[in-house]
């Protein structure tokens, strides 16, 4: 079954798995067809179609090293097209990017902070990364990440991540789920800590932030 991205933009998901294949063949000519297929998570019937398909674009050439192995390598049409795929791809990564942060930079702001808060985020992932930078675009300098049970010397942006029980709600102004879909069971231990509705913000689909328990 295919992915929500897919059905909404087969195009764009093409052209991901020619670049992610284009760079696959140039860091690994001799991985067979087999190891491409599971290095990018699709089935191998399809990664034997993709690279027959750019065999006859011209942008891979195959060479029969011995009877039972392949190597695969770039052409210049090839280089050129994954230069070329490279580009787009970043170009709309970072124009998403910046959309994300404009939007969080706006749903940040209601919340009353200042550069004297302090505040706890709970989470380490990359929308956590966005929320953290939102902050800081707040001159917000006072914030501690959290996570249940993180690893010894488990840091975040180069900053230690201290487990959930001990967090101290009163020595924050707010505390931030930093996760579109928060887990009850975590919600609860955040509860547990004495986190009041008023100090907790959280995150739902619609990219704005809440508060509430």
């Amino acid at each position: 079954m295919r992915s929500q991205r897919e059905q909404q933009d087969p195009s764009e998901s093409h052209a991901y798995r020619e670049l992610q294949l284009l760079s696959r063949l140039d860091e690994s000519p001799d991985a067979t067809q087999r190891q491409l297929s599971v290095r990018l998570g699709i089935a191998l019937g399809l990664t034997n179609v993709l690279l027959r398909s750019m065999v006859q674009k011209g942008y891979i050439k195959v060479i029969q090293a011995t009877w039972k192995r392949r190597l695969y390598t770039l052409t210049p049409t090839g280089f050129s097209r994954r230069i070329s795929l490279m580009a787009d791809y970043v170009h709309k990564v970072l124009d998403h990017y910046q959309s994300v942060r404009q939007t969080l930079r706006e749903q940040l702001q209601p919340l009353a902070l200042n550069a004297e808060s302090r505040v706890a985020i709970f989470g380490t992932g990359e929308f956590a990364e966005l929320v953290y930078l939102g902050l800081k675009e707040l001159s917000i300098e006072e914030i501690d990440v959290f996570e249940l049970q993180p690893a010894t010397d488990r840091r975040f942006l180069g900053m230690p991540v201290r487990e959930l029980a001990s967090l101290q709600s009163e020595h924050y102004d707010r505390v931030i789920v930093a996760q579109l879909v928060p887990q009850l069971a975590e919600m609860s231990k955040i509860k547990d800590r004495g986190v009041s509705s008023e100090q907790l913000v959280k995150f739902f689909s619609n990219g704005k932030a809440k508060g509430g328990l």
